[in-house]
């Protein structure tokens, strides 16, 4: 078992990607990936033969097993993936009855519904036309429509929907809820429709509630596009997409409220013994999306680890977490949130902690405003060259952004949960919620404020795959070369510029 802890784990992960994409791209034929099953089965046959086991030339053994060990298993699960949502789009016109697994989203003239079909188990996303009735439509309704769904383009593929279509007025009727199973997500949704009214009843003001459900909850349907578009200018609308920032900040309040506890073995057994279900309750109240999984399976790694005096927050412990949600569903891979969430957490496991010993002090608020910064610019750096391939564009402002906004967005964690839970003890007092409703008026101000700056973007920059893996590489080079001061980093370096220049002669 020693092999197995010297081979961290993040490099295991490498290989799960790889038979991930590699399935994903060039569709593995079964008989290969059954040799590589075999393969795997009979290195480690011959890793624990006990004549084998204790020479030392044979130790790549067992590694080599459990690479392609998880190289395969990426290419079956991959496969089982993509097969669930293939579709047969020659059926034409039938009746389905379907069972609505999501929050309904409201578009200028439909309702967009993700259903789960009863009769196949696939899922569709259905579009409603817009009235009275489709209107009450919410996560966990019963639907029976007649029409024809055809097969959902990749994008929509790799959100494990298999089919698409427009059902017309007159062709679908909600059906009476007899019970479809539990479902824990259901089940979440409904407990956040009922914390979501009772917001709006503290928050009367629109866009306040909208900042405030989306901030809180991550429920985004009530924020206009106007205000939207705001925060993507400034580069903070992933301030209002429930992510690890949420999960630290609030994680990081009740750490500090249970400091009274200790920090022995069992003081932190005990505090992770009482955060953790906190960690998963909040998750439950958000709906379970995959950024707000991945953000608790990370929080769950570290604060197991916390628990058993493991306490580093290492690469190893953001591999666990995207392995296990990769094992789930591998197609996560190719969200675009997974891939930036992940990189801006390695980015701020690499580069915070050197950027940090720049600069030191003893006053505790200009420590805490340079750590904000130091994490700011670690993360932006590290997602940069994805964000400018998918969006086209470069936040200019994002340090400042995140300066005036994110001790904001902390102060409103806080606030949010102390406002509903005096609500419920003490019923609509205006002067109990004044702070509530006071900040996240200044929130929105700041966030329209710094949206007026002329040259808060730069747009329309376009990057292939090439140059967003060669601007990526630079990076890492250049971090590298500040950090260890080596000259091999800046030889690399020097020689990725003129293969790019090689590339464009």
């Amino acid at each position: 078992m020693k092999w197995l802890h010297q081979i961290p784990f993040f490099r295991l992960l490498l290989f799960f990607i790889v038979g991930i994409v590699v399935q994903f791209h060039w569709d593995v034929p079964v008989f290969l990936n059954l040799s590589f099953f075999f393969t795997a089965i009979l290195c480690f046959t011959l890793a624990f033969l006990p004549k084998i086991s204790r020479q030392y030339d044979f130790r790549f053994l067992f590694g080599m097993g459990l690479a392609l060990l998880l190289f395969a298993s990426a290419v079956f699960l991959t496969q089982s993936a993509w097969k669930q949502s293939e579709w047969d789009s020659s059926t034409g016109n039938r009746f389905y009855r379907a069972v609505v697994i999501d929050e309904p989203v409201a578009k200028p003239k439909t309702r967009m519904c993700k259903v789960r079909l009863l009769a196949s188990g696939k899922k569709a996303v259905i579009y409603i036309p817009s009235d009275s009735l489709s209107q009450t439509i919410v996560a966990g309704d019963r639907l029976s429509f007649y029409g024809q769904l055809e097969s959902a383009p990749p994008y929509l593929r790799k959100q494990s929907l298999a089919a698409t279509g427009l059902i017309r007025k007159g062709n679908w009727q909600l059906e009476e809820n007899t019970g479809n199973g539990f479902s824990i997500r259901i089940q979440a949704l409904s407990v956040r429709r009922m914390l979501l009214d009772r917001l709006h009843t503290i928050v009367p003001d629109r866009q306040s509630y909208a900042v405030a459900a989306a901030l809180m909850f991550g429920y985004r349907n009530e924020l206009n596009d106007t205000l939207m578009q705001s925060f993507r200018n400034i580069g903070a609308a992933h301030i209002l997409a429930i992510s690890g920032t949420h999960f630290a900040i609030l994680f990081g309040m009740l750490y500090f409220l249970l400091s009274f506890i200790g920090n022995s073995r069992k003081g932190r057994f005990v505090k992770q013994l009482i955060l953790l279900p906190f960690v998963w309750g909040f998750a439950f109240l958000t709906g379970f999306s995959p950024s707000v999984v991945r953000a608790a399976l990370m929080l769950t790694v570290w604060g197991v680890g916390e628990a058993f005096a493991y306490r580093s927050f290492s690469l190893n412990t953001v591999a666990v977490a995207a392995f296990f949600m990769l094992l789930f569903y591998p197609l996560y891979l190719y969200d675009v949130g997974f891939q930036l969430s992940f990189l801006a957490v390695i980015a701020i496991l690499l580069i915070n902690p050197h950027l940090m010993k720049l600069y030191e002090s003893k006053n505790p608020v200009l420590q805490y405003g340079w750590g904000l910064c130091c994490v700011s610019v670690s993360a932006q750096v590290g997602v940069l060259p994805l964000s400018v391939y998918y969006f086209h564009q470069v936040p200019v402002f994002f340090l400042l952004t995140n300066s005036f906004l994110l001790p904001l967005a902390a102060a409103l964690l806080f606030l949010i949960p102390v406002s509903l839970l005096l609500h419920t003890l003490f019923g609509t007092v205006a002067w109990l919620l004044f702070s509530v409703n006071q900040s996240l008026g200044w929130f929105i101000s700041v966030t329209k404020a710094l949206d007026r700056f002329s040259y808060h973007n730069i747009h329309d920059v376009h990057l292939s795959l090439w140059d967003t893996a060669v601007w990526f590489l630079a990076i890492v080079f250049l971090a590298l070369l500040l950090v260890k001061k080596r000259a091999i980093y800046f030889f690399l370096f020097i020689i990725l510029l003129l293969i790019q220049g090689l590339y464009y002669w």
